[in-house]
């Protein structure tokens, strides 16, 4: 099977187009089209057959087999193969009603010096035109001028049909996402990087809760870097799955996920140094390590990309880990104003509501503590320094209220560490929430909160 994907035979070429099976790209004179791998698939199977009538249930079951899909699948493939051809040659696919698909057209064999580099001009790039003296495309209808010649056309023919028929079964994927056809000089990973990485996003907006959609998404980056390990962004977003399943609690191998971070986050640095995404996924490492005073650069330079609110808040989030809460107020305020329905804003409140605390602003730290929870705060937790707000404020009656019910939860749920104040090691950090939030909590009675 190596020989042959790698053998001339993998180049279909026919009416003035090239079909590279190995990279999935129809080329015609200066324009490639990248095809999907299913197309791709598809248009093989019907040059494999040119002239002949081929069904759609045979497409479906030499395509993706077992896997079962629509018929909208085959209908988008065969929709995106006649854009590939172009307005002139797209009746070249026919449709029989009721009986299949026709490739009116002939292949032509590729002699043994064709490969890829020799289609163009040494040197022009894989948009130049295929150079002068070599075989020129045979249209629809001419005829070989020899017998010799017209025996080679047919011994030449059933080499392309066994070698389609066996790069299609070689190459089953699953099923594929809406149809896609991009004219680009790229090759054609960075496309399919660049789905996979579309889909991961997509994954942890879906369904489930957020560590279930992180799980979810990570696969996909993975893939997408091993079709194109150039990809930086990739690798950003699984930085920030390792990251994130630390800082909210749900990692199952702690030590583990820190030691994937790095390596993810070292790869996008070192593909794209100055790009938001890579400088905020180095920066969420340092956060790890809990080197806030850096992470803080870091977030800094990623949040100057006006799109990046998120690295913005986070600069803030790190001023408050050094126990600097005045300075962690104005950026966490502005994220809040700027993105209130963020999927990180409930988070990004109750932080700003323990700067509050700690500046001497129970009053109005209160309500940040209503919101939502947060993804790193439990409920019992935050309504613990809603107590403390409320009780600062003067607001007694409210206090007393939150007061009774939390007595009436259960204290398992009462008695575990608070997140807050494991976050920090830094000695002006939890002076501060010493001061701002235990000392209060003991003195309404709860002693052993934060022991």
């Amino acid at each position: 099977m190596t020989d042959q994907l790698e053998s001339p035979r993998t180049l279909l070429a026919f009416d003035g187009f090239v079909l590279d099976l190995t990279r999935g790209v129809l080329t015609a004179e200066a324009r490639e089209v990248v095809l999907r791998p299913k197309t791709t698939a598809v248009l093989a199977h019907l040059l494999a057959h040119a002239g002949q009538i081929v069904s759609r249930d045979a497409l479906l079951t030499v395509v993706w087999g077992d896997v079962a899909v629509s018929d909208d699948s085959l209908t988008q493939c065969v929709s995106e193969i006649r854009r590939a051809l172009g307005t002139v040659q797209a009746d070249m696919l026919q449709t029989h009603a009721r009986r299949g698909y026709v490739m009116a057209t002939r292949l032509r064999p590729v002699g043994p010096a064709a490969d890829p580099s020799g289609l163009f001009t040494p040197g022009s790039g894989p948009n130049a035109a295929t150079p002068p003296g070599s075989e020129a495309p045979m249209q629809a209808g001419s005829r070989p001028r020899s017998r010799v010649a017209w025996a080679a056309l047919i011994v030449g023919g059933f080499g392309l049909v066994f070698s389609a028929a066996a790069w299609i079964s070689a190459n089953r994927l699953p099923a594929p996402a809406a149809p896609s056809v991009v004219a680009s000089a790229e090759p054609s990973s960075w496309d399919e990087a660049r789905r996979l990485l579309a889909e991961g996003r997509t994954a942890q907006q879906g369904d489930g809760t957020y560590e279930e959609r992180l799980r979810a998404s990570l696969p996909l980056f993975i893939r997408a870097l091993a079709v194109e390990p150039r990809l930086a962004e990739a690798a950003s977003e699984a930085a920030f799955v390792h990251t994130n399943l630390r800082t909210t609690g749900a990692s199952r191998d702690r030590e583990g996920d820190l030691r994937e971070a790095e390596r993810f986050a070292a790869l996008a640095m070192a593909a794209k140094p100055e790009a938001s995404l890579s400088l905020a996924s180095q920066a969420a490492v340092l956060r790890q390590h809990r080197r806030f005073a850096e992470a803080i650069v870091f977030y800094e330079r990623a949040g100057a990309d006006p799109t990046r609110v998120v690295d913005r808040a986070n600069a803030g989030v790190m001023h408050l880990m050094l126990g600097d809460a005045e300075s962690a107020l104005l950026p966490l305020r502005a994220a809040l104003l700027e993105k209130p329905v963020h999927q990180f804003a409930a988070t990004w409140r109750v932080y700003l509501g323990l700067a509050k605390l700690m500046t001497g602003q129970p009053d109005e730290a209160a309500d940040d503590f209503l919101t939502s929870t947060g993804l790193n705060f439990p409920v019992e937790e935050r309504l613990f320094y809603r107590l403390v707000a409320l009780q600062g404020a003067g607001r007694l009656a409210e206090a007393q209220a939150l007061d009774t019910n939390l007595r009436q939860r259960d204290l398992a749920l009462l008695a575990r560490p608070l997140r807050a104040l494991g976050m920090s090691d830094e000695a002006a950090y939890r002076a501060r929430f010493e001061t701002a939030v235990l000392a209060p909590l003991h003195r309404m009675g709860w002693a052993e909160v934060g022991r």
